[in-house]
C-alpha cells in the first residue's frame, strides 16, 4: 500500500466518527495507466459531519475547501483538497453513509478500504461502463450543430470588437463545447462506445488520428489576433470533418447549408484563415 493510502486509512481507523473509507477515482481504474499525479480520491464516511476535524491530518503543506466557499454545491458533506509534503494529493469527501448511498454511489468503479461497521454495500469495483461514451441521437446531433453554428457569429463579434476576453470565452466554452461533443462521439463510435476520454477529455489524444490531432491543438492558438482568427477557422474545419463524418457513419442530415452560411459570413465581415 502507498504511503499515503496507509497514512489516511491510518487516519480513518484512530477516528471513531470515521467509520469507512471508499477509493474511486483513476487509481481503482486498471484501464488508467498510472503516472505520479494521480490524486487519492476518498470518502470518509463519518457519523456525524460536523465532528470530523480534518487539522488532524498531517502533512499537508496546501489545502483548499471548495464545500466551505460553496456550500450550495455540497449539501450534507464536507470536500478537503490536499497537496502533502511529498506532493502527493488528497481529494476527501467527508459524508454519512445516507449522503454516500444517495448521492455517491451511482455505479462508479469504488473499492471499499474499511468498514467498521458492516454496513458499505458492495461496490463496482470492475465496471467501467458508467464512464463510457454515450451514443447521441439525431436530435441531439442537429441541437450541437445548430448551437456550433450560432456561437461563431459570437466570437466573430468578440474578434472584431478587439474584445478578448469575450471572444475567447465563446470560442473554449461555448464553441468549444460543442466540438468536443461531436469529437467524443466520432471516438465512441470507432470503439463500439466502450471508450472513455477521461475527465475534461485528457484521453481524446489517444484516440484520434495523428492528422486529427495535429488539427485540434491548433484550435487552440491565442498569442496574437492572427492565431485567435486561424484557431476559429480551424475549430470550423475540425466541426465539418467530425460532423460530417458522425452524419454518414449514423445516416443523420448534416446542416450544409448553416455551415455555408457561417463561411459566407465570415467572408463578409473580412475574416479569412491562415
Amino acid at each position: 500500500m502507498p504511503d499515503r493510502l496507509y497514512e489516511i486509512l491510518k487516519q480513518a481507523q484512530q477516528d471513531e466518527n470515521v467509520r469507512g473509507a471508499v477509493l474511486y477515482g483513476s487509481r481503482v481504474n486498471r484501464e488508467i495507466q498510472p503516472d505520479p499525479y494521480q490524486d487519492y480520491d476518498i470518502y470518509f464516511i463519518v457519523q456525524a459531519v460536523e465532528r470530523f476535524d480534518v487539522s488532524s491530518i498531517s502533512g499537508v503543506k496546501l489545502s483548499f475547501e471548495p464545500s466551505r466557499v460553496y456550500p450550495a454545491l455540497f449539501p450534507d458533506e464536507c470536500v478537503y483538497l490536499m497537496l502533502f509534503e511529498d506532493d502527493s494529493r488528497v481529494d476527501l469527501t467527508v459524508c454519512t453513509l445516507k449522503t454516500f448511498l444517495e448521492k455517491h454511489n451511482k455505479g462508479e468503479l469504488m473499492r471499499c478500504l474499511l468498514d467498521k461497521d458492516g454496513k458499505i454495500p458492495s461496490l463496482n469495483q470492475s465496471d467501467a461502463s458508467g464512464t463510457w461514451v454515450s451514443p447521441m441521437d439525431e436530435k441531439m446531433f442537429q441541437d450541437t450543430c445548430s448551437e456550433f453554428f450560432w456561437e461563431i457569429q459570437n466570437m466573430v463579434k468578440g474578434l472584431k470588437r478587439d474584445a478578448l476576453s469575450y471572444a475567447m470565452f465563446i470560442r473554449d466554452i461555448s464553441l468549444r463545447d460543442m466540438l468536443n461533443r461531436l469529437i467524443d462521439q466520432c471516438i465512441g463510435m470507432r470503439n463500439e462506445f466502450r471508450v472513455s476520454v477521461g475527465t475534461l477529455g485528457k484521453f481524446r489524444k489517444n484516440y484520434l488520428r495523428q492528422d486529427e490531432y495535429d488539427l485540434y491543438q491548433k484550435t487552440y492558438r491565442s498569442n496574437t489576433q492572427r492565431d485567435r482568427i486561424d484557431s476559429l477557422f480551424y475549430m470550423l474545419d475540425l466541426f465539418s470533418l467530425m460532423g460530417k463524418w458522425v452524419a454518414a457513419a449514423r445516416r443523420f442530415d448534416y446542416p450544409e447549408e448553416k455551415e455555408q452560411v457561417v463561411r459566407d459570413y465570415l467572408q463578409r465581415v473580412g475574416l479569412t484563415g491562415r
